[in-house]
């Protein structure tokens, strides 16, 4: 009887080892590259909520209140005084001339639910990205990668808000996982809305209206870019601004409160046809004006531009779709090729302030 006893004991105990293994290892497993890095970033991730009242002018020159404008949308914190990156059409919409808006209303949630309400330190409808800034400190942030440092294949993690799901999960962001598809992945300047849609991250990291604005995180927990759109007409194709040039354009809001990207090239030109069967379009140089902020030197009257930093181009508003595509501004160089005398020569100028 003894020995029976013995024996069950011995059964019991080390059944219960087993078990401890078991439950250990079954929290090992859970403890993820993916979850690690949605644990880091969660605690930065915000939901954001924007109102705003508009009034419309009626035919007969009164005025009538139209339907207010509310949507929500995701952003980060990544600073622990309280700055907040967003997308710009999170927080402003392209209203029409006839209508008329009051201020903005934005409120930010954070995780575990307490709200604040947010001012608009900077924001840039070009590349689409808003600097909000809430007021406190000690606020938990999102730590900011190196977006060109990027590789196909690797793991990215999209966190936010999509469908309102902050709120209806415990204030907790809402993850979804994949991979890097392409980088570099470039859409031109929007004609419709003037956006800048070049060099973005794709993803098949699942978004969803709402998502847009939030942090785009690597599988060490830092951002990479700013989720910002989704192909509506296929399947896990996700958009994101590279976190860096988001840095750079959240710097100059922080300090001015807007992009100026308004240049002085110092010359005045026209379009001109030219090429030995006249069907080739260029702009020809009739006045450079030296004394102009712009250095343009190396321009001269009679010149016929016909590239920039090696685009072709063939008006003037080719020359400013180019520049903002490559985020370029006042006191910046670009490299131009003209025509002189029937050779090619390669000048530069640097972009004067206005």
């Amino acid at each position: 009887m003894r020995i029976k006893t013995f024996v069950l004991c011995i059964i019991l105990v080390f059944g219960c080892i087993d078990r401890n293994l078991d439950s250990n290892e079954v929290l090992i497993s859970k403890d993820t590259a993916i979850s690690n890095a949605v644990e880091i970033a969660s605690p930065g991730v915000v939901g954001i909520y924007r109102s705003q009242e508009l009034v419309g002018r009626t035919r007969w020159g009164g005025y009538r209140n139209l339907k207010p404008i509310s949507s929500n949308g995701s952003g980060f914190i990544i600073s622990e005084d309280g700055y907040i990156l967003t997308n710009a059409h999170n927080i402003k919409d392209n209203v029409s001339s006839k209508v008329f808006t009051t201020d903005i209303n934005i409120t930010v949630v954070v995780p575990g639910g307490q709200t604040y309400n947010a001012s608009i330190a900077g924001i840039d409808m070009i590349s689409d990205i808003a600097l909000l800034k809430i007021n406190g400190n000690d606020f938990d942030y999102c730590n900011l990668g190196n977006s060109d440092l990027v590789k196909v294949g690797e793991w990215a993690i999209a966190l936010g808000n999509p469908r309102n799901l902050i709120s209806n999960a415990q204030y907790q962001p809402i993850a979804s996982a994949g991979i890097i598809s392409a980088i570099n992945a470039d859409f031109n300047v929007d004609s419709q809305s003037g956006k800048l849609l070049d060099n973005m991250i794709q993803t098949d990291a699942s978004l969803n209206p709402g998502n847009s604005g939030g942090p785009l995180i690597d599988s060490n927990g830092k951002v990479i870019g700013i989720n910002t759109f989704m192909k509506a007409d296929s399947q896990n194709l996700g958009f994101a601004i590279p976190i860096n040039f988001a840095k750079k354009i959240a710097n100059e809001l922080k300090l001015k409160g807007v992009i100026d990207r308004r240049v002085s090239f110092g010359l005045s030109a026209t379009q001109y046809i030219y090429g030995e069967n006249r069907d080739q379009l260029g702009l020809f140089i009739d006045r450079v004006d030296y004394s102009d902020s712009a250095r343009n030197e190396e321009l001269y009257r009679g010149d016929i531009i016909i590239a920039v930093e090696g685009y072709r181009i063939e008006s003037l508003e080719e020359i400013k779709a180019v520049l903002i595509k490559l985020d370029l501004r006042a006191g910046d160089n670009i490299n131009m090729t003209v025509i002189r005398e029937n050779d090619f020569e390669n000048v530069s100028l640097t972009l004067g302030k206005i």
